[in-house]
């Protein structure tokens, strides 16, 4: 069973296309009227799942986008590094990639990177030199054997997780269960490769609690849809989070993470 215990907010008619056939979710919805207010408030439209490890409760709101296949755009970091690792594309976090002098809107992005640095900063062109070396085949052998999103590659293997036209989808409720076996060692990978994952997506490490996120933003000119996916680890517990959401400019840009501290917030999962 996908979900045991969940609570939805019905959205219906705002999303179309690509909607996960046969996913298994409780017949039980009922709606959770704290998400919905929270992405109200920040004036944007979307999905939020917060889910915890044991997978006994999950909160949803709008259960149809979290259905629904997406580009995963900078969240398929998560999956690139784990092929590059396992494949020995690069040897591990610290191996420099040379920066080949072209000038990036991201002045971060414009200078030497190593895995751990392009993953914090999202720098597109790193990932893309892996792509290279990683190949079409081994990527599609990955797909299938990690069970990641609709396991499609397409014509341009430098492209195929960016933008909203993209090749490459999974959907919310794909994110969290492959975020869930991430947390518990569950995929058929290297010890030493989830730790340098947890390595690398850490983002915040505090007394309280400790976010181990990625964020994606699958837009033209800033319009589009946007994610922030990971999980968060407290003294007792553990929760798997899921937000994607319309992104209608720059300024939509930073609700991604803003939402989901404020749903972990209402729930009591954080203080």
């Amino acid at each position: 069973m996908l979900l045991k215990k969940i609570v939805i907010f019905l959205c219906f008619g705002l999303f179309s296309s690509h909607i996960v056939v046969g996913a298994q979710v409780d017949e039980q919805i009922t709606e959770d009227v704290d998400i919905a207010q929270i992405l109200e408030e920040n004036g944007v439209q979307g999905t939020v799942i917060i889910s915890s490890l044991d997978n006994n409760t999950t909160y949803v709101h709008n259960h149809q986008r979290a259905l629904e296949r997406l580009s995963p755009a900078s969240t398929f970091k998560i999956m690139n590094s784990i092929i590059a690792l396992e494949t020995g594309v690069i040897a591990d976090q610290h191996e420099i990639i040379k920066w080949d002098g072209q000038k990036r809107d991201l002045e971060a992005w414009n200078q030497d990177q190593n895995l751990k640095f392009a993953f914090k900063f999202s720098c597109i062109w790193f990932y893309q030199e892996l792509a290279k070396k990683i190949g079409k085949a081994t990527y599609l052998d990955y797909f299938n054997r990690l069970n990641y999103g609709n396991k499609l590659v397409g014509a341009d293997v430098t492209t195929f997780w960016l933008k909203d036209g993209g090749d490459l989808r999974i959907s919310p409720y794909e994110q969290i269960e492959f975020l869930r076996q991430i947390y518990q060692h569950q995929l058929p990978i290297a010890e030493r490769t989830y730790e340098i994952l947890k390595d690398i997506m850490l983002e915040e490490d505090t007394d309280n609690y400790k976010i181990y996120s990625k964020t994606g933003a699958a837009t033209k000119d800033w319009i589009g849809h946007g994610w922030y996916v990971g999980y968060v680890t407290t003294n007792d517990q553990v929760w798997i989070f899921a937000t994607n959401i319309l992104i209608d400019g720059l300024k939509d840009l930073p609700k991604r993470k803003a939402i989901t501290m404020a749903v972990l917030k209402k729930k009591g999962i954080i203080s």
